[in-house]
Protein backbone atom coordinates (compact mmCIF):
# COMPACT_ATOMS: atom_id res chain seq x y z
CA UNK A 1 0.00 0.00 0.00
CA UNK A 2 0.76 3.79 -0.93
CA UNK A 3 2.18 6.27 2.12
CA UNK A 4 0.84 9.23 2.12
CA UNK A 5 0.24 12.04 4.85
CA UNK A 6 -3.34 13.29 5.31
CA UNK A 7 -3.56 17.05 5.71
CA UNK A 8 -6.91 18.18 7.56
CA UNK A 9 -7.32 21.86 7.88
CA UNK A 10 -10.66 23.23 9.75
CA UNK A 11 -10.34 27.05 10.44
CA UNK A 12 -7.12 27.20 12.61
CA UNK A 13 -6.79 23.20 13.84
CA UNK A 14 -4.54 21.52 11.61
CA UNK A 15 -4.09 17.32 11.61
CA UNK A 16 -1.51 15.47 9.65
CA UNK A 17 -1.80 11.70 10.07
CA UNK A 18 0.94 9.45 8.58
CA UNK A 19 0.19 6.22 7.31
CA UNK A 20 -0.73 3.99 4.47
CA UNK A 21 -3.64 4.22 2.06
CA UNK A 22 -5.89 1.38 2.21
CA UNK A 23 -6.65 -0.39 -1.09
CA UNK A 24 -10.15 -0.74 -2.58
CA UNK A 25 -12.13 -4.34 -1.70
CA UNK A 26 -13.96 -5.44 -4.64
CA UNK A 27 -17.42 -7.00 -4.02
CA UNK A 28 -17.88 -5.35 -0.63
CA UNK A 29 -20.51 -3.73 -0.61
CA UNK A 30 -22.41 -1.27 2.58
CA UNK A 31 -24.12 -2.78 4.96
CA UNK A 32 -28.20 -2.10 5.62
CA UNK A 33 -29.26 0.88 7.42
CA UNK A 34 -30.43 -0.13 11.02
CA UNK A 35 -28.76 -3.80 11.28
CA UNK A 36 -26.12 -4.29 14.32
CA UNK A 37 -23.15 -2.44 14.30
CA UNK A 38 -20.09 -4.18 15.65
CA UNK A 39 -18.10 -3.22 18.84
CA UNK A 40 -15.31 -2.47 16.56
CA UNK A 41 -17.48 -0.08 14.26
CA UNK A 42 -18.87 1.37 16.75
CA UNK A 43 -16.31 2.35 19.13
CA UNK A 44 -14.87 3.82 15.58
CA UNK A 45 -17.96 5.67 15.23
CA UNK A 46 -18.30 7.45 17.97
CA UNK A 47 -14.30 8.50 17.86
CA UNK A 48 -14.73 9.70 14.97
CA UNK A 49 -18.13 11.64 15.79
CA UNK A 50 -16.27 13.89 18.28
CA UNK A 51 -13.41 14.50 16.32
CA UNK A 52 -16.00 15.45 12.77
CA UNK A 53 -17.55 17.36 15.47
CA UNK A 54 -14.35 19.35 16.03
CA UNK A 55 -14.03 19.95 12.77
CA UNK A 56 -16.97 21.60 11.72
CA UNK A 57 -16.62 23.50 15.02
CA UNK A 58 -13.23 24.74 14.03
CA UNK A 59 -13.96 25.24 10.41
CA UNK A 60 -17.27 27.50 11.16
CA UNK A 61 -16.94 29.07 14.64
CA UNK A 62 -14.59 31.80 16.26
CA UNK A 63 -13.89 35.11 18.17
CA UNK A 64 -17.36 36.33 18.79
CA UNK A 65 -19.16 33.10 18.72
CA UNK A 66 -20.97 31.68 22.00
CA UNK A 67 -21.28 28.42 23.64
CA UNK A 68 -25.07 28.03 24.76
CA UNK A 69 -27.02 25.85 27.00
CA UNK A 70 -30.53 25.99 26.97
CA UNK A 71 -32.87 23.95 29.65
CA UNK A 72 -36.82 23.93 30.17
CA UNK A 73 -38.75 24.52 32.87
CA UNK A 74 -41.32 21.98 34.17
CA UNK A 75 -44.21 23.17 32.38
CA UNK A 76 -42.23 22.83 28.93
CA UNK A 77 -40.21 20.14 29.62
CA UNK A 78 -39.98 17.11 26.13
CA UNK A 79 -41.41 14.13 26.61
CA UNK A 80 -38.47 12.44 24.05
CA UNK A 81 -35.55 13.32 22.84
CA UNK A 82 -36.89 14.11 19.37
CA UNK A 83 -39.73 16.20 20.88
CA UNK A 84 -36.48 18.33 22.31
CA UNK A 85 -35.33 18.69 19.04
CA UNK A 86 -38.25 20.06 17.57
CA UNK A 87 -38.55 22.61 20.27
CA UNK A 88 -34.99 23.73 19.24
CA UNK A 89 -36.51 23.64 15.61
CA UNK A 90 -39.12 26.38 16.52
CA UNK A 91 -36.72 28.15 17.96
CA UNK A 92 -34.05 28.36 15.53
CA UNK A 93 -36.98 29.74 13.25
CA UNK A 94 -37.25 32.74 15.29
CA UNK A 95 -34.13 33.43 15.25
CA UNK A 96 -33.61 32.96 11.90
CA UNK A 97 -36.26 35.01 10.80
CA UNK A 98 -34.95 37.90 13.38
CA UNK A 99 -31.85 37.93 12.30
CA UNK A 100 -32.88 37.43 8.44
CA UNK A 101 -34.41 41.18 8.80
CA UNK A 102 -31.18 42.79 9.51
CA UNK A 103 -29.45 40.66 6.65
CA UNK A 104 -27.50 38.51 9.16
CA UNK A 105 -26.91 34.22 8.39
CA UNK A 106 -27.55 31.99 11.29
CA UNK A 107 -24.82 28.87 11.98
CA UNK A 108 -24.84 26.55 14.42
CA UNK A 109 -24.61 22.95 15.83
CA UNK A 110 -26.74 21.56 18.74
CA UNK A 111 -26.86 18.28 20.45
CA UNK A 112 -29.62 16.86 23.07
CA UNK A 113 -28.74 15.75 26.47
CA UNK A 114 -30.67 14.23 29.15
CA UNK A 115 -28.86 10.61 30.44
CA UNK A 116 -26.33 12.24 32.56
CA UNK A 117 -26.20 13.74 35.93
CA UNK A 118 -25.40 17.43 36.67
CA UNK A 119 -24.49 18.46 40.29
CA UNK A 120 -25.33 22.14 41.49
CA UNK A 121 -22.28 24.75 40.90
CA UNK A 122 -21.64 27.98 42.95
CA UNK A 123 -22.30 29.98 39.29
CA UNK A 124 -25.83 28.39 39.27
CA UNK A 125 -26.77 26.94 42.29
CA UNK A 126 -29.96 25.22 42.00
CA UNK A 127 -30.52 26.23 38.54
CA UNK A 128 -28.09 23.62 37.37
CA UNK A 129 -30.78 20.75 38.57
CA UNK A 130 -32.32 21.32 35.03
CA UNK A 131 -29.57 19.41 33.64
CA UNK A 132 -30.05 17.02 35.84
CA UNK A 133 -31.19 14.31 33.91
CA UNK A 134 -33.51 16.04 32.02
CA UNK A 135 -33.40 16.91 28.45
CA UNK A 136 -31.61 20.02 27.72
CA UNK A 137 -29.54 21.13 24.37
CA UNK A 138 -25.79 22.17 23.92
CA UNK A 139 -25.17 24.13 20.89
CA UNK A 140 -22.33 26.99 19.17
CA UNK A 141 -23.98 29.74 17.23
CA UNK A 142 -22.18 32.20 15.40
CA UNK A 143 -22.20 35.87 16.93
CA UNK A 144 -23.78 38.66 15.87
CA UNK A 145 -22.11 41.30 18.30
CA UNK A 146 -23.92 43.76 21.43
CA UNK A 147 -26.88 42.16 22.37
CA UNK A 148 -27.32 39.00 21.12
CA UNK A 149 -27.63 36.82 24.12
CA UNK A 150 -31.18 39.09 25.25
CA UNK A 151 -32.46 38.36 21.58
CA UNK A 152 -32.31 34.75 22.18
CA UNK A 153 -33.42 34.66 25.79
CA UNK A 154 -36.25 36.72 24.71
CA UNK A 155 -36.92 33.74 21.80
CA UNK A 156 -36.68 30.91 23.56
CA UNK A 157 -40.43 30.21 24.69
CA UNK A 158 -39.44 27.13 27.06
CA UNK A 159 -38.40 28.42 30.55
CA UNK A 160 -35.77 27.61 32.42
CA UNK A 161 -32.73 29.50 31.02
CA UNK A 162 -29.78 30.12 27.94
CA UNK A 163 -26.04 29.94 29.89
CA UNK A 164 -23.91 31.59 27.45
CA UNK A 165 -19.72 31.26 27.06
CA UNK A 166 -17.37 32.34 24.69
CA UNK A 167 -16.37 30.27 21.94
CA UNK A 168 -12.59 29.48 22.49
CA UNK A 169 -10.46 27.66 19.58
CA UNK A 170 -8.07 26.56 21.90
CA UNK A 171 -11.07 24.30 23.73
CA UNK A 172 -12.44 23.47 20.42
CA UNK A 173 -11.35 19.46 21.10
CA UNK A 174 -12.68 19.70 24.42
CA UNK A 175 -15.76 20.93 23.74
CA UNK A 176 -16.75 18.42 20.64
CA UNK A 177 -15.83 15.53 23.46
CA UNK A 178 -18.14 17.36 25.87
CA UNK A 179 -21.59 17.41 23.41
CA UNK A 180 -20.60 13.70 22.36
CA UNK A 181 -20.41 12.28 25.72
CA UNK A 182 -23.53 10.80 26.15
CA UNK A 183 -23.13 8.74 22.74
CA UNK A 184 -19.82 7.13 24.00
CA UNK A 185 -20.87 6.78 27.91
CA UNK A 186 -24.71 5.43 27.52
CA UNK A 187 -25.28 4.68 23.85
CA UNK A 188 -27.41 5.76 20.76
CA UNK A 189 -31.22 5.89 21.47
CA UNK A 190 -31.17 3.51 18.13
CA UNK A 191 -28.91 2.82 15.54
CA UNK A 192 -27.39 5.20 13.28
CA UNK A 193 -28.58 7.92 15.25
CA UNK A 194 -26.24 11.50 14.87
CA UNK A 195 -24.88 12.45 18.04
CA UNK A 196 -25.21 16.15 16.81
CA UNK A 197 -26.49 18.50 14.58
CA UNK A 198 -26.29 21.39 11.92
CA UNK A 199 -27.12 23.61 10.16
CA UNK A 200 -27.05 23.26 6.44
CA UNK A 201 -25.05 26.51 5.59
CA UNK A 202 -21.62 25.16 7.27
CA UNK A 203 -18.59 25.94 5.97
CA UNK A 204 -16.80 22.20 4.57
CA UNK A 205 -12.96 21.62 5.85
CA UNK A 206 -10.09 20.57 3.83
CA UNK A 207 -9.09 17.26 3.19
CA UNK A 208 -5.24 16.58 1.16
CA UNK A 209 -3.61 13.78 0.63
CA UNK A 210 -0.10 13.90 0.02
CA UNK A 211 1.94 10.84 -1.48
CA UNK A 212 5.28 9.96 0.38
CA UNK A 213 7.96 8.66 -1.34
CA UNK A 214 9.31 6.21 1.40
CA UNK A 215 8.75 5.16 4.88
CA UNK A 216 11.67 7.51 6.29
CA UNK A 217 9.27 10.34 6.19
CA UNK A 218 8.45 12.16 10.10
CA UNK A 219 6.17 14.38 10.73
CA UNK A 220 7.24 17.92 12.22
CA UNK A 221 5.30 21.50 13.50
CA UNK A 222 5.26 23.85 10.64
CA UNK A 223 6.64 27.67 11.46
CA UNK A 224 4.12 29.18 13.67
CA UNK A 225 2.63 25.71 15.00
CA UNK A 226 1.17 26.30 18.59
CA UNK A 227 -0.44 23.63 20.99
CA UNK A 228 1.45 21.19 19.11
CA UNK A 229 0.32 17.28 20.19
CA UNK A 230 1.50 13.97 18.52
CA UNK A 231 -0.63 11.20 19.07
CA UNK A 232 -1.25 7.47 18.19
CA UNK A 233 -4.94 6.43 18.07
CA UNK A 234 -5.19 2.75 18.74
CA UNK A 235 -8.60 1.01 18.47
CA UNK A 236 -8.66 -2.24 21.26
CA UNK A 237 -10.68 -4.20 18.25
CA UNK A 238 -7.90 -4.79 15.86
CA UNK A 239 -8.40 -1.49 13.13
CA UNK A 240 -4.62 0.06 12.55
CA UNK A 241 -2.92 2.17 14.55
CA UNK A 242 -2.83 5.61 13.11
CA UNK A 243 0.11 8.02 14.15
CA UNK A 244 -0.62 12.53 13.46
CA UNK A 245 -0.24 15.29 14.91
CA UNK A 246 -2.54 18.04 15.62
CA UNK A 247 -2.03 21.77 16.38
CA UNK A 248 -2.92 25.34 16.12
CA UNK A 249 -1.89 27.59 12.83
CA UNK A 250 -2.84 31.43 12.56
CA UNK A 251 -2.62 32.72 9.05
CA UNK A 252 0.85 34.70 8.23
CA UNK A 253 0.08 38.30 7.19
CA UNK A 254 1.45 38.85 4.08
CA UNK A 255 4.46 41.64 4.07
CA UNK A 256 4.24 44.59 2.15
CA UNK A 257 5.60 45.03 -1.18
CA UNK A 258 8.68 47.13 -1.94
CA UNK A 259 9.46 48.73 -4.71
CA UNK A 260 12.44 51.49 -5.55
CA UNK A 261 10.56 52.34 -8.41
CA UNK A 262 7.56 53.86 -6.93
CA UNK A 263 6.94 57.27 -5.85
CA UNK A 264 5.55 58.27 -2.07
CA UNK A 265 2.06 58.58 -1.52
CA UNK A 266 1.51 62.26 -1.12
Amino acid sequence: MAKAIKHITAGLVHYEILGSVPEGTPGRTRTRRGEPTSRAMQFWNDKCSWRELELNLAANFGPGDMVITATFDDAHLPDSRADAGRAFGAFVRRVRAARKKRGEDLRYIYCVEGWHGAAPDSVLGDDRELEDRRLHIHFVVNGTGPGMMEELRSLWPFGGYLRAEPFDIHYVRELAKYMTKEAREFGRAKPGERSWRASRNMKPYQVEYVEIPSDSVTLAPPDGAVDYESFTAVNPYGFAPCVGARYLLWPSEPKPAWSYTRGRHR
